[in-house]
């Protein structure tokens, strides 16, 4: 377990790491016993760091890669690298074509806005055929600005008795009796307030 962890991680371990790292399956006293015994028995190599000791495993040259093997795997990464380039490219285009696509409205949305137009245009074209039958009789300018005068005139009326109901009403809920609130005296009068 221990020589086929170093073989796997390819790089140099103390045996408190090896311990730590393989969550206590082995214990350290008993990983420091393994490392030593496949350093005995040329599987791994050992050099010392300080106060520890730093196993790693051997590496056989026969394993390693020929010029052609590496030459080869360098054209695969240059492949793959190129592959991935137009891959990110391809993935923007669709990206961008599916937003467009989920920007515009479907087919069922225009149809039902144009069932909603349709009956709008309906509404209005019967709102206007008694007006084009000459039935309504036309408002001339001169009694329209009359009626805005007066309405005018009665909305100022409207607005000083207004404040001055406000202000005699102020006056009276000043001295309340206990117990009573603006809100209880004001339905106890009937009083009704302005839209």
């Amino acid at each position: 377990m221990v020589l086929d962890y170093l073989k796997k991680q390819n790089r140099p371990y103390s045996a408190t790491d090896i311990s730590a790292n393989l969550h206590n399956k082995v214990t350290k006293t008993s990983a420091v016993k393994t490392l030593k015994d496949l350093h005995e028995q040329n599987l791994i190599a050992s050099k010392a760091a300080g106060k520890q000791i730093v196993y790693h495993a051997l590496q056989d040259p026969r394993d390693a890669a020929s010029a052609e093997d590496i030459a080869a795997m360098d054209e695969e990464i240059a492949h793959l690298r190129d592959e991935i380039a137009t891959m990110k490219c391809e993935e923007r285009l669709l990206k961008a074509n599916l937003t467009s696509l989920n920007a515009t409205l479907s087919t069922q949305d225009l149809q039902d806005g144009l069932l909603a137009v349709d009956a709008e245009k309906k509404d209005i074209l019967a709102r206007l055929d008694p007006l084009r039958s000459g039935s309504v009789k036309p408002v001339m300018p001169e009694e329209k600005i009359a009626v805005d005068k007066l309405w005018k005139l009665w909305k100022t009326h409207a607005n000083t008795r207004k404040k001055i109901c406000m202000d005699v009403w102020a006056v009276i809920t000043e001295e309340l009796p206990e117990g009573k609130t603006t809100g209880e005296l004001w339905e106890e009068l009937g009083l009704e307030g302005d839209e």
